[in-house]
């Protein structure tokens, strides 16, 4: 009699997928499918080609990562699927594949190679058939699979001993799965899709890890817009030229934001190729999953970025299926001969094409030797706010402020000029940034406070322009309607003054608490002007 080794806390991964079709078609792959095979394709046959019209996967490989991510390389498959004659009916199996081996060692044997694919389930001859029905569904509850409800169909595959070494427990592997599923489906999640729509779900150890809302999380949601766009007039169609052919639509989402740090970054966007603030192109065709996000150039300011998205015409969808390795994770016309390999080269021709406004002129640094960063972000209370970058000593001296943040100072007079001050470059009033901007919660609000320091001449008169960045600048008139960020209050040491400018003496320091427009980042301006007195 063997003996039984338990193995306490075993761990299970299982990928559930739920009204769905389920696994369907002939057990045996010796027998003709009249229709469905299904679960030939999946279960017994490795290396077949795709037949399911604008299908996800080509050769049937991608179904070993399971394999490999299991400690002992086996896998569970239960599923529920319409059987002709039968209606709903559950089946289960549990297969290996390891490494191949022969029967050269046992006594009595015929040598024979092996392939090292085993699998458990009911054994009729040389076959082995999954377990069926009731008893499919009651092997599976003591394995502590999910169980179908009674009209439910669809599949759970289950991986037994996952490696997850990489990880620090299995919390942290479940909120890098949720992340992972949003860089890599968010197209089918999207709930414009309607019935079609993904719907996922972490659950690990009986806790939900919540999966991001591609729509509403950066920089997610540029690819979101640009993506909503391709059926529009705001989109483009990229074309072959020879010979002519529509190789599928381009859109591009542009904005300006606070540099992403190292630490905002989730691995899933670095493993997908996005390490920071998005200049990247993501690739899909007719399944709508993520292939690649193609890395364009970076833009001339660290305030700067875009997301695109190019998806290939569905009439091509064979072509770019075949450029695909087995990773499905980019086109590579290489793989290609004749027309097929001429029209994967050109789309990244194209795509580069359209992109090339982003390169930065070789004479033109992108990396600062002088001023500082004023970049404070919060997705506090769901909105984005932010102040620009600025060099408070790139200000002209008559006050102006520079193209993207914080103003310089300038000496103004009132009347006869100024009583018994000299009017050198030295003595002008200075007002600068003292420090980077905050993020604070105010009444239930979210303010953006900046902290000056004012030099020069005084009593000094600030006044603050608010306004939201765009790409090309600063936005000098807002649209109708459309809210800007204003100045809540001015914090000097004496308290606050709730008014558009505020007078001071000098030197000080104040702190100006702005309202900020969410979601976008603010231009922030602030002058100062002596207050002189008449000279009668």
């Amino acid at each position: 009699m063997g003996k039984v080794v338990r193995t306490p806390n075993l761990r299970l991964l299982s990928v559930v997928d739920r009204g769905t079709k389920g696994l369907g078609g002939p057990t045996r792959a010796d027998k003709l499918a009249d229709d469905r095979k299904d679960w030939v394709s999946f279960v017994l046959n490795v290396g077949e080609k795709r037949d399911t019209f604008q299908g996800g996967g080509t050769y049937g490989y991608g179904k070993a990562v399971l394999y490999r991510l299991s400690k002992v390389g086996t896998i569970l498959v239960y599923t529920r699927t319409e059987t002709p004659g039968s209606g709903l009916t559950s089946r289960l199996i549990g297969i290996a594949l390891g490494s191949s081996f022969d029967s050269r060692e046992r006594i009595d044997a015929i040598a024979r190679p092996f392939t090292g694919r085993h699998w458990w389930g009911d054994i009729q001859g040389e076959h082995v058939e999954p377990l069926l029905g009731e008893e499919a569904d009651n092997v599976a509850r003591m394995l502590g699979l999910r169980p179908f409800e009674v009209h439910e169909s669809g599949t759970t595959l289950t991986v037994i001993d996952p490696d997850l070494d990489d990880f620090e427990d299995t919390e942290a592997a479940a909120r890098h799965l949720a992340n992972t599923i949003a860089w890599q489906m968010w197209p089918i999640m999207l709930p414009d899709r309607g019935d079609r729509r993904l719907i996922p779900e972490v659950v690990a150890a009986g806790r939900v890890f919540e999966v991001p809302d591609p729509a509403k999380t950066y920089p997610l949601r540029l690819f979101v817009s640009a993506y909503k766009r391709l059926p529009t007039d705001r989109a483009m169609t990229l074309e072959c030229k020879n010979p002519k052919r529509d190789l599928g639509r381009f859109a591009l989402e542009k904005a300006v934001v606070v540099p992403m740090s190292e630490n905002d970054v989730p691995m899933a966007a670095s493993y997908a190729g996005v390490d920071g603030d998005p200049h990247h192109v993501c690739l899909m065709r007719s399944p709508e999953l993520v292939v690649k996000y193609y890395e364009g150039p970076k833009p001339g300011s660290v305030n700067k970025a875009y997301a695109g998205v190019f998806r290939a015409s569905d009439d091509l969808d064979e072509t770019y299926a075949a450029s695909e390795p087995p990773t499905h994770d980019s086109w590579v016309h290489e793989q290609l001969t004749g027309r097929d390999k001429t029209f994967v080269k050109v789309t990244f021709t194209r795509i580069r094409e359209q992109l090339s406004a982003f390169r930065t002129p070789a004479a033109i640094t992108t990396s600062s030797s002088k001023g500082f960063a004023l970049g404070a972000a919060s997705n506090f209370l769901g909105g984005l706010v932010a102040a620009a970058l600025a060099d408070p000593h790139d200000a002209q001296a008559n006050g102006g402020s520079t193209s993207n943040g914080v103003g310089g100072a300038r000496r103004g007079s009132s009347g006869g000029g100024q009583k018994g001050r000299s009017s050198s470059s030295r003595d002008r009033v200075r007002v600068s940034a003292a420090n980077e901007p905050r993020v604070e919660e105010r009444a239930g609000d979210v303010v953006v406070i900046q902290q000056f320091t004012v030099t020069g001449p005084g009593p000094v008169r600030l006044d603050a322009r608010l306004t939201v960045a765009t790409w090309e600048g600063r936005e000098d008139e807002a649209p109708a309607g459309a809210r800007q960020p204003t100045v809540r209050c001015w914090v000097t040491a004496d308290g606050e003054r709730q008014s558009e400018t505020c007078i001071v003496d000098s030197p000080v320091e104040v702190d100006l608490v702005i309202d900020p427009v969410p979601d976008t980042v603010t231009d922030i301006a602030v002058t100062g002007t002596t207050i002189v007195e008449e000279v009668s």
